[in-house]
């Protein structure tokens, strides 16, 4: 799904689908587990939490991403950042808290012989 350039949206987003952003959001976005792309004239002010998170316009607030984190060049974060990986691209701008979790690991399935 995307969210256009003009489009200005106040409240909540929830989903469980991926999501594009090019537009203003103030508000929480919640995306199960699922893909965010904030495009690079983009505008939210609130929290995102989504399984990986791709920034390329401005974020005010904070930032839970269950995966990853990648901030564009174009990119500005002015808040608090949580994720396990989180990569940075020249010109990016990062002011505010950032916390590095260890990624839970899967328990890895044994087979037991009988």
């Amino acid at each position: 799904m995307n969210i256009g350039r003009s489009i200005v949206i106040k409240g909540e987003i929830a989903g469980e689908e991926d999501l594009v952003i090019a537009g203003r959001i103030e508000g929480r976005i919640h995306l199960n587990g699922c893909r965010l792309t904030l495009a690079p004239d983009s505008q939210v002010h609130g929290e995102i939490e989504a399984g990986s998170v791709v920034a390329g316009g401005r974020v005010e607030g904070k930032i839970v991403a269950s995966d990853r984190l990648d901030v564009g060049a174009t990119a500005a974060i002015d808040g608090e950042v949580t994720t396990p990986s989180l990569v940075i691209a020249d010109g990016a701008q990062v002011h505010g808290r950032v916390d590095m979790p260890k990624r839970k690991k899967a328990k890895p399935n044994l087979a037991v012989a009988v």
